[in-house]
């Protein structure tokens, strides 16, 4: 049988529905854990795992055998149908905005990136953000600051 060798990293970012900032304490705490399941069970090796209220950056290598959208829709698709099953009511619900962003990070950044990742509430606060490494405005429709 023949092996593949496949060792890429992926920084995922995505927000919440219209950039609502329900990602707050026992909620994000819910999401991450879900997250951290969903990438067990697709065996995908986290290298980091961050946000603020309303996006979240994931750093992790995914196995050759699965896709990256396939990974994506069980991340956001397990995290927010679990957290509206123990939250939902008539006047809250959870919602990932659709799409997501990706980029693959070289074996030389891999440790920058994690640090940029662990401190997104740092970085935000203090506004020391790498444009490249945020979701663009466009991904927020009330918030859109320029046409595509």
């Amino acid at each position: 049988m023949s092996h593949v060798h496949c060792r890429m990293f992926f920084h995922f970012v995505w927000s919440t529905w219209d950039r609502e900032p329900l990602l707050t304490d026992t909620i994000e705490q819910e999401a991450y854990a879900l997250i951290h399941s969903a990438c067990k069970q697709c065996r995908a090796e986290i290298h980091a795992l961050g946000g603020i209220e309303d996006q979240v950056h994931l750093f992790v290598t995914v196995p050759p055998t699965v896709l990256v959208p396939d990974f994506m829709q069980l991340v956001k698709g397990m995290s927010s149908k679990a957290l509206n099953d123990a939250h939902g009511s008539p006047t809250w619900s959870f919602k990932w905005q659709g799409g997501y962003g990706l980029d693959t990070v070289s074996h030389s950044h891999v440790e920058r990136v994690r640090a940029y990742i662990q401190n997104q509430k740092q970085n935000h606060a203090e506004g020391t953000l790498w444009p490249n490494c945020e979701l663009p405005p466009f991904f927020c429709p009330r918030r859109r600051a320029f046409a595509l």
